[in-house]
C-alpha cells in the first residue's frame, strides 16, 4: 500500500501479532469500563441502604437471616448485651498502632437471635498476654449501627485460634460465626453490626463504604486503551518505509 512518498508493507508475523493483541487490549479496556459501572451500581445500592430508615432487627422475622439484601443497611437493635464473653479480633491496626476489634454478643428483645456487635477498637496494651482495657458494654436497651459482613480472616497466627485473656475476653484470629454460635449455643445472625459513632464504646472513626470505587477500574481501562493505541502506532510506524524511488 502506497501513501505519497511512503509504502506500507507489513510483515506476516507483525500483522498476526497485532491482529491478536489489539482486540485483546481493547476488550480488556471495555471490560474494565464494565467493572467500573458494576462497582458504581454496587456503591449506589450500599449508599441507598445506608440512607434508608433503620431496620429493627427484633421485628423483621426470617428476613433478618438474609444478608444479601441487608448488608450496609442501618439497623436498630433492641435488647441487651451478653457480656459474659467478648471476642477480640486480633491483628487490627489503626493509624499504625496494633490492637483489637471488640465484638460483643447482643440478644435481640423477644427473639432467640443474637447478633455480634462491633463496638470499636482498643490498643493492644502492655503485651499480648495482658488483657486490654475494654470499655464495658452500654446498658442502653437500644443500639444502632450498620449491618456488615463478617471481616475476612486476614493474618492468622499458626497454632492459635482462640485464647482466653480473662474477664470473659477471648482473643480470636478470625471471626468464625459458626464456632461462636456453637460455643454460646446461640442462634447467631450471619452478619455483624458496626456500632454508630454515637453509640457504645469508641468506634475507630466513620465507617467508609467498601472497596475502592470505580476510579481504579477507569484507570485500568485507560491503561489498556493506551497500550492498544501504542501497539497500533508501532505497527504502522515500523512497517512503513519511504519509497526508495522518491
Amino acid at each position: 500500500m502506497r501513501a505519497g512518498k511512503y509504502d506500507f508493507r507489513p510483515g506476516l508475523w507483525p500483522s498476526l501479532a497485532t491482529a491478536l493483541l489489539l482486540p485483546l487490549l481493547i476488550g480488556l479496556g471495555f471490560w474494565q469500563l464494565d467493572r467500573a459501572d458494576q462497582k458504581q451500581a454496587l456503591l449506589d445500592a450500599y449508599q441507598s441502604r445506608r440512607e434508608a430508615p433503620a431496620l429493627d432487627l427484633a421485628s423483621v422475622g426470617a428476613r433478618a437471616f438474609d444478608p444479601r439484601t441487608l448488608v450496609w443497611r442501618r439497623a436498630r437493635l433492641r435488647g441487651e448485651y451478653l457480656a459474659g464473653e467478648q471476642y477480640l479480633l486480633d491483628n487490627q491496626v489503626v493509624k499504625g498502632e496494633a490492637g483489637y476489634r471488640i465484638y460483643t454478643p447482643f440478644q435481640l428483645a423477644g427473639r432467640e437471635a443474637v447478633v455480634l456487635v462491633n463496638r470499636g477498637w482498643v490498643p493492644l496494651g502492655a503485651s499480648r498476654d495482658t488483657p486490654p482495657q475494654v470499655p464495658p458494654p452500654s446498658r442502653d436497651k437500644v443500639q444502632t449501627g450498620i449491618i456488615k459482613q463478617p471481616p475476612s480472616a486476614g493474618l492468622v497466627l499458626e497454632g492459635e485460634t482462640v485464647r482466653e485473656l480473662g474477664d470473659g475476653l477471648l482473643r480470636v484470629q478470625r471471626l468464625d460465626l459458626d464456632a461462636i454460635a456453637r460455643r454460646g449455643d446461640w442462634r447467631l445472625l450471619p452478619y455483624v453490626v458496626r456500632l454508630d459513632a454515637s453509640g457504645d464504646s469508641k468506634p475507630a472513626g466513620k465507617w467508609p463504604l467498601p472497596g475502592f470505587g470505580p476510579t481504579r477500574h477507569l484507570a485500568y481501562a485507560f491503561q489498556w486503551f493506551a497500550l492498544a493505541a501504542v501497539l497500533l502506532i508501532l505497527y504502522l510506524v515500523l512497517n512503513t518505509r519511504r519509497n526508495e524511488h522518491d
